[in-house]
């Protein structure tokens, strides 16, 4: 049966697209593009807005943001952050980070592991 084997080459070859276009979160190290980063302070409902302010200008980019405390990455202690990513290249983040600045125009790139809970 021609057509199946034909069907099964073209899953295999969207399965492959797909994994490559999506962030490397099973790995959880890698290059982070992180759009915000807020210090930790008393004011809960500065840190919500903070966070909520980055995740809604990451979402009109298009993109899937993802947050956390910060030491969480393995970054500098005391900060919640708004991320997206990991990404396994330099050139992967950075095209995801040129995508960003238009939303994000501070957003940079940094380099962790996340440890998750």
């Amino acid at each position: 049966m021609p057509g199946l084997r034909g069907i099964g080459t073209a899953l295999l070859v969207v399965a492959g697209l797909q994994a490559a276009a999506t962030p490397a979160l099973a790995l959880d190290e890698g290059i982070w593009v992180v759009a915000g980063s807020f210090r930790n302070v008393d004011n809960a409902n500065f840190q919500t807005e903070a966070v909520a302010r980055a995740t809604a200008a990451v979402k009109r980019c298009g993109l899937q943001p993802f947050n956390d405390f910060s030491g969480k990455f393995g970054f500098a202690e005391g900060y919640d952050v708004v991320v997206v990513g990991p990404y396994r290249t330099r050139p992967e983040a950075d095209r995801i980070l040129g995508r960003l600045r238009p939303c994000v125009p501070d957003a940079y790139l940094k380099r962790g592991r996340y440890l998750g809970e």
